[in-house]
């Protein structure tokens, strides 16, 4: 028969009971406290990858002015991921009067090109403030501090003396300057042909969805053709040794780019140099004040007074012209396939020689 335990025992298991129900309690309390912490950490984590922010580019071109404004998230995973576009603007809710209909996409723009406001600031300013103006009502007021704003030029500036553009970029960096984006004087600036065409092909790779697929999508190349030069790039596998070849590391992969970027074979100067060429070779006549030219690439409805820059020969040494010095010429379409590919191969081949435009009749 089993002896009765004594009171003395009875009553120690009682409280190492109690002491265990309260050490049970306490480490529940401490998990259910680690997993509340743990779930309010990963709800900041959120937070963050979902936290966007802005940025404004205007884009200096030969034809005209334009501004973009992208708003962004970054991923706080990777330091190596891209940031994901969440949207950019102008779209159809972001319409006024600065919406060019010649752009074939949503574009705000101001013509002429900055490159035509040389030692003029007030041209520069009536140019560039209505598109930063516009940029600011498309950001949030408390985000315009942190938003930084590039202003970046192309072909229009690059043919220009130096000193020249250098007066443009600082007419430039006194308009921002005055407003309430986040700026540097490094971001105005002039880029070089070759980053143009490697910031394009990123551009389009990245629109596209290939760096995210890589390898799996082979990167695009690209032909840009803009108003001044002409943009040539691709990835290649080879190591050459060469003046347009780049190294480019987006997402840890490194590629090899090679990049040309052609001056005066954008569209506007190479239509230049048509009208060029046909007015050293037709008989012109004056219709009012200007010089009636007959055009064959153009479709006969075609009427319009046409001020030729290459014509007065723009370039880099003869960028302070004034209007009166630009010839006024009358353009009129008189189409002409045959003699237009002939005109188009001489403005490709960047030619004087107007046998290519009348060549002889074979026997």
């Amino acid at each position: 028969m089993e002896s009765p335990k004594s009171p003395s025992k009875v009553k120690r298991f009682t409280k190492n009971r109690w002491l265990l129900r309260i050490g049970a309690a306490i480490f529940i309390l401490m998990l259910l406290s680690l997993g509340f912490y743990l779930e309010l950490d990963h709800g900041k984590a959120q937070v963050v990858l979902m936290e966007s922010y802005y940025t404004v580019v205007v884009d200096c071109g030969s034809t005209g002015t334009r501004v973009n404004v992208y708003k962004w998230m970054v991923s706080t995973a990777s330091n190596e991921d891209l940031p994901i576009l969440l949207h950019s603007y102008p779209d159809n809710t972001t319409r006024s009067s600065l919406w060019k209909s010649s752009c074939q996409y949503h574009c705000m723009q101001t013509e002429p090109g900055l490159d035509k406001f040389v030692n003029d600031s007030f041209g520069v300013k009536e140019s560039l403030e209505p598109l930063i103006i516009w940029a600011e009502n498309v950001v949030p007021h408390e985000r315009h501090k942190d938003t930084p704003v590039f202003v970046l030029a192309t072909a229009g500036l690059r043919r220009l003396a130096s000193d020249d553009a250098e007066q443009v970029l600082e007419d430039v960096e006194a308009v921002v300057k005055g407003h309430t984006f986040m700026y540097s004087k490094s971001w105005i600036r002039v880029l070089s042909g070759t980053e143009e065409a490697y910031y394009g092909w990123v551009a389009l790779n990245y629109k596209m969805g290939t760096f995210s697929n890589y390898p799996s999508s082979p990167t695009l190349g690209l032909l840009d053709l803009g108003g001044s030069s002409l943009q040539i790039v691709m990835e290649i596998d080879d190591t050459r040794d060469d003046v347009h070849m780049m190294r480019s590391k987006l997402n840890s992969i490194e590629r090899q780019i090679i990049a040309y970027s052609l001056p005066a074979f954008g569209l506007n100067e190479a239509f230049d140099r048509t009208v060029l060429l046909l007015r050293n070779n037709q008989t012109r006549e004056r219709t009012g004040v200007s010089f009636e030219i007959r055009h064959p690439c153009l479709k006969p409805t075609f009427v319009q007074n046409y001020t030729c820059y290459s014509c007065a020969g723009y370039r880099k040494n003869h960028s302070q012209l004034i209007k009166a010095e630009l010839p006024s010429l009358f353009l009129v379409g008189q189409p002409d396939w045959e003699q237009c590919k002939r005109l188009a191969i001489a403005a490709a081949v960047n030619s004087s020689d107007l046998n290519l435009l009348h060549p002889s009749k074979k026997s």
